[in-house]
């Protein structure tokens, strides 16, 4: 790694200024570039990850609401709910599936396959 030195400055219209090569600054210019592009790539993994989390708190509610049905003994046939539950379930794939392809992972072919995408 080359040792830094002190940045070459010089006064214009009364204010220091740093002064840059062209070589220095096509690097900067690629470096702000790529940090935009994480910044946004950043976005889309944190909404997904949230979608996540909102998705395993779902589910867990559903599973405890299930799980009480059947402990509590409240005569609700088992099949009850079953709609709602495959609904969770695709919406499961589908945003796990968003959540992947945030993260750069190949999307799932069984959520496809199952959503008849």
């Amino acid at each position: 790694m080359a040792s830094r030195s002190e940045p070459k400055t010089m006064t214009a219209d009364g204010r220091p200024v740093i002064v840059l090569s062209e070589q220095e600054y096509e690097a900067l210019v690629s470096s702000r570039r790529q940090l935009g592009s994480q910044a946004a790539r950043l976005k889309k993994v944190r909404e997904a990850l949230f979608d996540v989390v909102e998705l395993a708190e779902s589910l867990g509610t559903a599973l405890v609401d299930q799980r009480n049905r059947a402990v509590g003994g409240e005569g609700v046939p088992v099949d009850v709910g079953a709609d709602g539950a495959v609904v969770l379930l695709r919406e499961a794939h589908r945003r796990l599936d968003r959540a992947r392809r945030a993260a750069g992972v190949r999307t799932s072919t069984t959520a496809l396959a199952q959503d008849g995408g």
